[in-house]
């Protein structure tokens, strides 16, 4: 008799995705579905998620926590997964979520787990987020309106996964080797959607950059992942100049982008 799968609904958000979508669906095609909530790609994001049978919704990037919304009400799984596009989950976290689904702790429906990042294969210690709250049954979480779309437990309390579970690779984020150019045009692109939800009239176009570095090289410590720790930092601080180029753009011309 076959091994039934994982009544987990499996919710992937996309942008421009089209080098790590496919390894991102393998990882996680066993669950009992996946739905795509994508911000309008323009590359192959969307014909990949289409190959894969996938569930697609459509929302900009201010309307993220919407999207997300519509895909869990859509969903046919009381359990659900909430992933990046480039975050790849390990066959042993699946395994361990389907064996907790089927005897979950007392009143604990909301689950956080641990990630790694890589950067063009490199792991980024200083990147390492420990605790992040994206695997739960519906109706125990709410999620905040903003394009951010965190996530607030509001029936239950949360368990720490990887804490009780020791697993080492609970998920892995791997940038791919895409062009520079490529990859500074994402960020363009996605921080135009972020200026709409920005109030304040005002803007440090070089300190805020310069303290995004600091703040990821040295107070996050990457500098102790050697070339890589300072390129992940120099492009924080680059995606954070490119938004404030663009916010004193909008705020001189008054424009609408």
């Amino acid at each position: 008799m076959a091994k039934e799968n994982p009544k987990i609904s499996a919710i992937i958000k996309t942008f421009n995705s089209e080098n790590t979508l496919c390894e991102v669906i393998e990882a996680i095609k066993e669950t009992t579905e996946i739905i795509i909530v994508d911000n309008h790609s323009t590359d192959d994001t969307i014909e990949i998620a289409k190959e894969y049978k996938t569930k697609i919704i459509y929302a900009d990037r201010v309307e993220l926590s919407k999207g997300i919304k519509n895909a869990i009400d859509e969903a046919s799984c009381d359990w659900i997964l909430i992933l990046d596009d480039d975050e790849i989950i390990p066959q042993k976290l699946l395994f361990e979520l389907e064996k907790y689904i089927e005897n979950p702790k007392k009143n604990k429906f909301a689950l956080t787990l641990s990630k790694k990042t890589f950067y063009l294969d490199k792991e980024i210690k200083a990147a390492r987020i420990k605790k992040e709250l994206c695997f739960f049954k519906k109706g125990s979480i709410t999620i905040n309106d903003d394009y951010k779309a965190s996530l607030k437990v509001t029936s239950g309390k949360i368990y720490n996964f990887n804490k009780n579970f020791k697993i080492k690779n609970a998920y892995k984020l791997k940038y791919s080797k895409t062009d520079i150019s490529k990859r500074m045009n994402n960020l363009i692109q996605e921080n135009k959607f972020l200026l709409k939800t920005i109030k304040s009239k005002k803007a440090s176009i070089l300190i805020r950059p310069l303290f995004t570095f600091l703040y990821w090289y040295i107070i996050k410590k990457a500098f102790l992942d050697g070339r890589f720790g300072l390129i992940f930092a120099k492009e924080k601080a680059i995606k954070e100049f490119i938004l404030q180029i663009m916010i004193l753009e909008k705020l001189r011309s008054n424009y609408d982008i």
